[in-house]
């Protein structure tokens, strides 16, 4: 029989991956809907599948940076920190989602890398701040999270902007304006797959991390199977807002600048999950997006837009850190470890 608190782990897990799924899958498709290249429900299936084939093939480098390398026991102590503490786990999946989810509503593309991380470093934090328990806070892969979170968008404006101009310049030579259209629309369909399965691969690792580490099995396929399926559920369930502001209300994009857009944040999320670093793929793609909008000129980026998922990006893991930092405050002071 499962006990009480590994259920609410797996069901606080699931939730993080179907927020996360609700978030992100914008990422994937929201510039080839917003180009009018594929309807909102053929795009979601295709995205929802791609992902699940991400997460089982690649997510276990992100799973293991978060499950292990952030909040650890000290050497010679074999029992994370997060066994100690009852539902400490399942506290710092649920405020990350709980964050997400309130963004989702409000339309707005977060990093729920920035909130799932935050939550586990809240949550050690607190642990190691109002307990005996020994606890060890990895700053040195904080600091390397960090710094790739503030060099996730430029990368992908760059290389949105090098894309886009390579291609605009290769299919410019093409006579026919029908065959061009044509040729990117098969491509930003392909390059929404790819970006689906880089998503995939880094982001059910913020799902599945902590429940790894919860149940001491490891990460195993059938954990990355179960955090592939809760955010496809969230994309299948809770994505249409967020796709509507990443597919237009940053910049009007047609085939070529959604190309250029999704390949970019394809290749960047897809570099640095191979390092095991879960990074902003909500952050990939708005850098992409406003990559291929600096082609046609600054006039063309919508500036509101911007400026809120600037803000959210602020706040994200300032607020997720807060509520699981505050959380675990009232369970231990109140409940005891």
């Amino acid at each position: 029989m499962i006990e009480p608190v590994l259920l609410i782990t797996l069901a606080a897990g699931f939730y993080v991956g179907w927020s996360i799924g609700g978030n992100d899958a914008a990422n994937a498709i929201g510039t080839a809907v917003g180009a009018r290249i594929l309807v909102y429900r053929r795009a979601i299936i295709l995205v929802a599948l791609a992902f699940i084939v991400g997460g089982i093939l690649e997510g276990h480098h992100v799973a293991k940076t978060i499950g292990e390398k952030i909040v650890t026991a000290p050497a010679g102590s074999p029992v994370h920190p997060f066994l100690y503490v009852t539902a400490a786990a399942a506290i710092a999946l649920l405020c990350a989602a709980i964050w997400v989810t309130i963004s989702t509503r409000l339309k707005v593309p977060i990093s729920t890398s920035h909130s799932i991380v935050a939550s586990v470093l809240g949550a050690g934090l607190a642990i190691s701040v109002f307990t005996g328990v020994p606890t060890v806070i990895r700053w040195g892969t904080i600091t390397k999270i960090v710094l790739s979170w503030i060099s996730t968008p430029f990368a992908s404006i760059f290389l949105a902007f090098i894309f886009f101009r390579l291609f605009g310049w290769a299919l410019g030579r093409v006579k026919e304006p029908a065959k061009i259209n044509q040729i990117f629309s098969v491509s930003v369909v392909l390059a929404g797959i790819y970006f689906a399965y880089s998503v995939g691969a880094n982001d059910v690792g913020n799902a599945a991390g902590v429940v790894g580490t919860v149940m001491g099995g490891g990460i195993g396929p059938m954990l990355l199977l179960f955090g592939g399926v809760a955010l496809a559920f969230g994309a299948i369930t809770f994505s249409s807002g967020v796709i509507e502001t990443v597919g237009k209300g940053i910049t009007a994009l047609g085939p070529a600048s959604a190309f250029g857009a999704q390949l970019a944040a394809a290749v960047t999320v897809h570099i640095f999950t191979q390092f095991g670093i879960p990074v902003s793929t909500s952050h990939a793609i708005v850098g992409g997006v406003v990559g291929v909008g600096l082609v046609k000129g600054t006039h063309a980026i919508g500036g509101r837009a911007l400026s809120l998922i600037t803000l959210f990006m602020i706040l994200t893991p300032i607020v997720a850190i807060l509520l699981s930092f505050g959380a675990m405050w009232v369970k231990i002071t109140l409940l005891g470890i």
